[in-house]
């Protein structure tokens, strides 16, 4: 008997693991927009991720570094490490990224 549950026991435990991370749920949130400005440090080509020290983001951020991802393709094209950028970061729920940019120069 006691045996049965163990085994039991380990098969609910292994089951769970097998499952792969609950798909993201589309957010009722609303889209909000905030202006950035920064200098782009790096580049992430395969992850569309850009690490950007932008300035204080009003209503949303102090300054700091962090990674935005990129979504579209030509909005990533437009972006090179050392620009200073304009920008826009959509937050919609937990979701983040950056678009509408426009290089304001080069900051080396």
């Amino acid at each position: 008997m006691q045996r049965t549950l163990v085994i039991l026991v380990l098969l609910s435990a292994l089951a769970g693991c097998n499952r792969g991370p609950a798909p993201l749920k589309e957010s009722n949130e609303p889209l909000r927009q905030y202006a950035l400005r920064g200098a782009v440090l790096r580049l992430d080509p395969q992850g569309h991720i850009a690490t950007i020290k932008n300035e204080k983001i009003e209503g949303w951020m102090e300054s700091m570094t962090m990674d935005f991802p990129v979504k579209d393709e030509a909005e990533f094209a437009k972006l090179h490490a050392g620009d200073t950028i304009r920008a826009t970061v959509f937050v919609q729920g937990l979701e983040y990224w950056v678009g509408n940019v426009q290089p304001e120069g080069n900051t080396k």
